[in-house]
């Protein structure tokens, strides 16, 4: 009885075994992200404005940054002393580019177009809630810094402007 059951519904299982199993070898959709070769740059211009260790330098943040200023990757390195280190950097950008994916992918895709999408923006410019307030101005260095980093167009320029002014713009 079993073994009839299994072969009267074997014409329908089938299709949806292999439509699961095609699925699961087919590529799945890829999201753009910025670019890592100039995050350092536009790192070290959201560090002191963002990273201290009262703020997204604490490792309960969802949002966690890295940086010599603040909260370190390694248990010696001291806050206030040394470089940021490129592990540093890198754990700071991963945070960065996963807080939300699916948004940060568009506004790349789209050349950068309309980032106050994402809440970062939106956040670091006072235009949503946010414990720290307002940290860039639009249009400001760090700004410009932030969001010609998100259409792959870096202005290095801007985010050394922006590292070298923190706390004084």
């Amino acid at each position: 009885m079993r073994r009839m059951l299994l072969r009267s519904l074997f014409p329908f299982v089938w299709p949806a075994l292999a439509v699961a199993c095609a699925s699961e070898a087919e590529p799945t959709d890829v999201l753009l992200v910025p670019s890592r070769v100039t995050y350092p740059s536009v790192g070290d211009a959201l560090e002191y404005r963002c990273a201290t260790l009262d703020c997204h330098g604490k490792p309960e943040r969802n949002l966690r940054l890295y940086g010599s200023s603040g909260m370190r990757l390694e248990a010696g390195d001291v806050p206030g002393h040394g470089e940021t280190t490129d592990a540093e950097y890198e754990a700071s950008y991963r945070s960065v580019i996963g807080l939300e994916p699916e948004v940060l992918g568009l506004v790349i895709a789209e050349g950068g177009r309309a980032p106050e999408r994402l809440s970062l923006v939106r956040k670091a410019r006072g235009e949503e809630a946010h414990k720290g307030g307002a940290q860039i101005v639009p249009g400001d260095d760090a700004d410009r810094c932030l969001t010609s980093w998100l259409s792959a167009a870096t202005d290095e320029a801007a985010c050394v402007r922006a590292a070298e002014n923190q706390g004084s713009e």
